[in-house]
């Protein structure tokens, strides 16, 4: 894995802030592994640059009525999670300066849920794991990748989503964020580099 110095929180939201936007619209990516710490980091953000609203990939996870199996989801990374409404509603709007829209999904009932708008303007984060996938890692004004080390993950997604979930984060997640590591290599194509655990995320 290529090597890069990370940044801390200050200073990666001073050098945000002197970014270019392509559109009116700054879109910024926060990726990593699942519990690496982006909802932290996104929050973060939001309270320092002004007009920011984030959006969250985990709002885009497949009901489970059209979610792949899972050695589909280990072999194709982001299989389970509906990339194409991310771009076609949320991220190509916004690039050509125009409004964009998205169904939240709620992981409690597994459906999608109400809608919510994003206007033109301010500041747009992307947060959450295969955010920088090949598809729509040129549409982000800056890529992020939170760094942070796969045992330090497991015990946060444990901590956080409880025992029900632990088959999902050993048996698929964990491996899913494995081979995305390897395949599509995010953390070289990042602009900024986090260190997750340093942070105190």
């Amino acid at each position: 894995m290529e090597t890069k110095r990370m940044v801390g929180f200050e200073a990666l939201c001073a050098a945000l802030e002197q970014i270019s936007p392509q559109a009116r619209t700054k879109l910024i990516a926060v990726d990593g592994r699942g519990g690496s710490g982006k909802s932290t980091l996104a929050r973060y953000m939001a309270s320092k640059l002004e007009n920011t609203s984030v959006v969250e990939v985990d709002n885009f996870w497949l009901p489970g009525d059209v979610r792949p199996e899972r050695e589909k989801v280990i072999a194709e990374p982001g299989s389970d999670y509906d990339w194409e409404s991310l771009r076609e509603q949320v991220i190509l709007p916004l690039s050509n300066d125009e409004s964009g829209h998205y169904q939240r999904y709620d992981w409690s009932s597994d459906s999608l849920m109400e809608w919510h708008d994003l206007p033109i303007g301010g500041t747009v984060i992307i947060e959450g794991v295969f955010s920088t996938r090949d598809e729509l890692a040129a549409y982000f004004d800056a890529r992020i990748w939170v760094e942070t080390p796969e045992g330090v993950c497991l015990k946060r997604g444990y901590d956080r989503d409880g025992e029900a979930f632990r088959d999902l984060w050993d048996c698929e997640w964990m491996p899913a964020y494995a081979q995305y590591i390897k395949t599509s290599n995010p953390l070289g194509r990042a602009d900024f580099v986090v260190d997750g655990v340093e942070a105190r995320i």
